[in-house]
């Protein structure tokens, strides 16, 4: 007879590997998140965990997988979600309880592959709120495996002290278990459901979240000019104030807290953007506009899941083109992969406001125009490409009222991304492009007309003339676009502090530019890996050329 090290016997513990699979939308990454501290990102729509991530806690490994219906794979993140099914030393069979029963076909078919399965029935509150009920224990001996609706942290107690797989299975109804209660939809459901009012709704939503973040006298303008004020003067000023060598005040004021700084301060903006973004999502507008715009989408060549990516696009352009993975054809994907870069990512607030603040005292109505005429040039430009179009496979969430939490965590997730962005990446940039804006090629401290940057971007200044630039800070700043959005922002808040001088023609074409052009490099990265490297270069050089032209119109039609 063999023993087992104290060693071998922990190490054969970790290896436990936990698939926690299910139904789209049946809070998978939640619970996720909660056994293992983690933040992956959520939203009440198909689509959002579109690959596979996993973690070790407690001497288990879980993977949370995209979600599935079936085990033969309908898309590629159903295809992920098999093989990770198929790697399962046991599965968590996560389930919607307001679905249950629909659910309950693909617990059949899990507990078919003979790996031990155990179900996590979640949204039970919502199913009590509408008069059904739940009997876990006679649930589990109907299907002959175990059945929990404890807590995520109980949950995770019970699954590291051990779980029994085995339970007597027993001849009963489902309907002796469980009680779906009043399924039928609610009144504020079937006025979402509506395609024209769910349309009109999401556009005021959208109209008011412009308001409130850029009119003077609401408060993202008004945070806004708080926290500049603050970066920028005041603590500029407290930093600086006993410093005496020139290169180095430079740095710090122009370079670090002028430009990085100066990016910073629009997070008052988009944290108002998230958060009207993010209760439309938690409340399940989102998942019923996406229902409802099925048909009217369907005129563009797109499916009603497009409202995701597109909804995604607003805050970043990689996210949104992650969420297409759950489209079943290449070209649907490929075609909303292409026009994707129109919509208005957060990224590009900063660099609108930048070019349009200076010659408005009220922002928000040519502001709030670039948003929606980004929006309508994706769905134009989608009817233009051809190719079979998506069919929409969806649960839809009900309409109820958002959690404060879930929706404090979601606006922590996104805001804690753009700043660790400008933090990290911008800030980076911000010193590289001070250090070559004020030293020759002998490294010598100079001027910023006669420095490095300036002598190389003066050889690509002429592209921008036609737009109405001549300045080749300007011209560097658009190119720093398409590497990261905010360096635009940032490099006109270094290099010229005193503003861009740029009329209304020219500062339009700016904007224009920055609009049309193709999104970062994260979105670049990931076209590439979701639509290939080739597809993702023809995409570049076409939107490329179209945002010159397209500036080059601006700047014609509003300089004469």
């Amino acid at each position: 007879m063999k023993f087992k090290t104290k060693t071998a016997a922990k190490a054969e513990k970790a290896e436990r590997r936990a698939v926690l699979a299910g139904n789209p939308n049946a809070g998978k990454t939640t619970l996720f998140n909660a056994l293992t501290r983690s933040n992956l990102r959520t939203g009440n729509f198909h689509g959002v965990t579109t690959a596979s991530a996993e973690k070790s806690s407690g001497g288990i490994t879980y993977v949370d997988a995209p979600g599935l219906y079936a085990l033969n794979a309908y898309s590629m993140e159903e295809n992920s979600a098999a093989q990770a099914v198929a790697s399962a030393d046991f599965i968590i069979d996560v389930i919607d309880a307001l679905t249950l029963e629909n659910s309950l076909n693909l617990t059949r078919r899990l507990i078919a592959t003979g790996k031990p399965v155990m179900l996590y029935v979640t949204k039970l509150n919502l199913l009590k709120r509408r008069g059904g009920s739940l009997d876990a224990e006679k649930l589990s001996r109907i299907l002959g495996a175990p059945v929990f609706t404890c807590s995520p942290k109980s949950l995770k107690r019970r699954l590291e002290e051990g779980v029994n797989f085995s339970v007597k299975r027993e001849e009963a109804p489902l309907t002796s278990a469980y009680s779906a209660g009043r399924s039928a939809p609610s009144r504020a459901d079937k006025l979402f459901y509506n395609r024209y009012f769910a349309l009109f709704f999401f556009l005021a939503a959208i109209a008011a979240m412009f308001f409130l973040a850029f009119h003077p006298l609401m408060p993202g303008a008004l945070l806004k000019n708080l926290t500049e004020n603050l970066i920028c003067d005041k603590l500029s000023s407290a930093i600086t104030g006993a410093m005496e060598n020139e290169a180095v005040i430079s740095l710090v004021q122009d370079g670090i807290l002028g430009g990085a700084g100066g990016v910073l301060s629009f997070v008052p903006q988009l944290a108002i953007l998230y958060l009207v973004l993010t209760l439309l999502d938690e409340s399940g507008i989102m998942s019923a506009l996406a229902f409802a715009t099925d048909g009217l989408f369907e005129k563009f060549n797109l499916s009603g899941r497009a409202a995701f990516s597109l909804a995604s696009g607003f805050g970043c352009t990689a996210a949104a083109i992650m969420t297409t993975r759950g489209y079943s054809t290449e070209s649907a994907q490929k075609r909303t992969i292409a026009v994707l870069p129109y919509v208005p990512c957060g990224a590009k607030l900063p660099v609108f406001l930048t070019f349009i603040s200076p010659l408005f005292e009220n922002p928000f109505p040519v502001v709030t125009c670039f948003y929606f005429a980004g929006l309508t040039l994706s769905l134009v430009f989608s009817s233009l490409i051809k190719g079979k179009k998506e069919g929409m496979l969806s649960e839809v969430t009900p309409i109820i009222a958002p959690q404060f939490k879930a929706v404090g965590k979601k606006l922590y997730f996104y805001l804690k991304g753009f700043i660790i962005k400008v933090a990290g990446v911008v800030l980076l940039f911000c010193i590289a492009s001070w250090f070559f804006s004020h030293f020759s090629f002998t490294f010598e401290y100079v001027d910023a007309d006669e420095s490095m940057l300036a002598v190389i971007s003066r050889a690509l200044t002429f592209i921008f003339y036609p737009m109405g630039v001549t300045d080749w800070r300007l011209a560097y700043a658009a190119l720093c676009g398409f590497i990261a959005k905010e360096n635009v922002a940032a490099t006109v808040a270094m290099l010229m502090p005193a503003g861009t001088g740029l009329d209304l023609a020219a500062s339009l074409a700016m904007c224009t530019f920055i609009l049309l052009c193709p999104a970062c490099v994260s979105a670049f990265s990931a076209s590439c890996k979701e639509a290939g490297w080739k597809f993702t270069l023809k995409c570049f050089a076409v939107q490329t050329v179209i945002a010159f032209i397209g500036a080059y119109l601006i700047n014609f039609l509003f300089g004469l």
